[in-house]
């Protein structure tokens, strides 16, 4: 049965509250500024309206918060320092003489809430954020990190050594059909560990191949707000969670998004044409879908395609005709050959092919003008700008995450739980955000907190 616990602070405990709390403190400046009184409001369906009375919602967020915001590796150490530091106690709303939770009902809260519910409240302090006109939701900037999986190497029989390598050549080769040396089944899977079979492997370029998951978030360029996070298992690429989280926070906030920006690895032109069609100037940088150019060879964009003619034509005026249509995950690339004729007697044979067929071979996207138009627009003053704001946006939040509030291990097991403690991690930062700017505004004075310590 929920229970909402109306905090009272006895004598006793308002007596040493009043020697023993700090003049600031930036949990007292939480407690002014920042509203958490709709968490019971929020979760009260998840209730019974029969039984024993439940431990206070509001006093279980606020712990976890606690345990989130000032890096406490678990939940039985959280229960540990909360119960000999005052400071803690008066945040949370507990008298000295209260009992503190046990280590498992956190568990057990978790669970009940989920995901969606902690994401609800997520989105109720965001919704602060937007009030007091942090986030205007114009320009947003997307990236993505890795979790470690709380998980151990799976147990084979090979070394871990020898695990890593093989998964940094499954993975640089999964996309393009190449033949893994060294393995005695190309199709062999990598193994997942029992204990958090949800965490998948995954690579980034100069690092060794990790298991775990991948945090996505957006970044409003205004006041460095985070207006959306999302964790898929590691192997999901990057770009895939983009437009549902767009038309996530435009439903939900009423957000006017007119332009993002983000990295590499978000360049696919499936993703630009949808980002066209919700009139959303997208700032990436593009990836040559032909391979990097040799020097002194006709690079990709030297060759004119005639979208109309269906033909391309290559540097030399010659006409190369369409040969074959492949599909290269979700990209339909079309196959255009110059005629083995034109290039042996061409003179410019040797800055154009050094292939043994002897002839020059195009492959041009699906996407080709929506492609075309992201390059037009990547010339502009304002794409250098929106990169700039992506490195100083996002990339800084990420090394917050990791460095003050443990994001660089999952504490929990599992996509939902994981998924948790980034949405935590989440609104420890923009709390902490919202109460520094609130702070430094001018009509924000110092008669505002004359007052930081009053007991209901």
């Amino acid at each position: 049965m929920l229970k909402k616990n109306q905090y009272q602070c006895d004598l006793f405990s308002k007596r040493y509250f009043d020697c023993m709390l700090p003049e600031r403190h930036i949990l007292l400046d939480i407690m002014k500024l920042v509203d958490l009184s709709f968490i019971t409001s929020e979760v009260r369906d998840l209730y019974s309206d029969i039984g024993r009375g439940s431990i206070d919602p509001e006093r279980m967020f606020k712990m976890l918060f606690l345990m989130f915001f000032c890096n406490i590796p678990s939940e039985r150490e959280l229960t540990e320092q909360v119960q000999v530091n005052v400071l803690y106690r008066y945040f949370c709303g507990i008298n000295l003489d209260d009992t503190i939770p046990d280590h498992s009902s956190f568990t057990v809260f978790r669970q009940r809430l989920g995901k969606e519910r902690f994401k609800r409240l997520f989105n109720r302090i965001l919704g602060q954020c937007i009030a007091h006109d942090l986030v205007d939701g114009s320009h947003l900037s997307f990236d993505a990190t890795i979790v470690k999986a709380n998980a151990a190497v799976p147990n084979t029989k090979r070394t871990d050594k020898e695990l890593i390598a093989d998964a940094d050549k499954i993975i640089e080769n999964a996309f393009n059909g190449a033949k893994v040396q060294g393995l005695k089944d190309d199709k062999q899977k990598l193994p997942l560990a029992s204990s958090d079979p949800d965490a998948r492997w995954t690579k980034r370029k100069g690092r060794p191949s990790t298991l775990g998951y991948s945090a996505h978030i957006s970044t409003d360029s205004k006041e460095k707000i985070i207006t959306d996070i999302e964790v898929t298992p590691a192997d999901v690429r990057t770009h895939e969670s983009m437009v549902s989280m767009i038309d996530a926070q435009k439903e939900k906030h009423g957000l006017s998004i007119n332009e993002i920006s983000a990295d590499s690895e978000y360049s696919t032109g499936a993703l630009r044409k949808a980002l066209e069609k919700r009139f959303i100037d997208a700032y990436i940088p593009l990836r040559d879908i032909a391979g990097k150019n040799r020097p002194g060879m006709f690079a990709h964009e030297d060759f004119v395609y005639d979208k109309e003619r269906d033909i391309v034509t290559c540097p030399k005026g010659n006409v190369m005709r369409f040969a074959q249509e492949k599909l290269l995950g979700n990209n339909r690339l079309r196959t255009y050959r110059a005629s083995q004729k034109n290039c042996i007697d061409c003179t410019s044979r040797a800055s154009c092919t050094i292939g043994k067929t002897g002839y020059r071979t195009i492959k041009i996207s699906e996407y080709h003008d929506v492609l075309k138009r992201a390059k037009i627009r990547n010339t502009t003053p304002r794409y250098i700008e929106a990169i700039r704001l992506r490195k100083i946006l996002t990339e800084p939040k990420f090394a917050e995450a990791k460095r003050y509030h443990g994001l660089g291990r999952a504490k929990y097991r599992g996509l939902e739980q994981v998924n948790i403690q980034s949405i935590l991690t989440v609104i420890c930062i923009n709390v902490k955000r919202l109460v520094n700017v609130l702070l430094s505004r001018p009509q924000t004075t110092q008669a505002t907190f004359d007052k930081a310590l009053v007991y209901i």
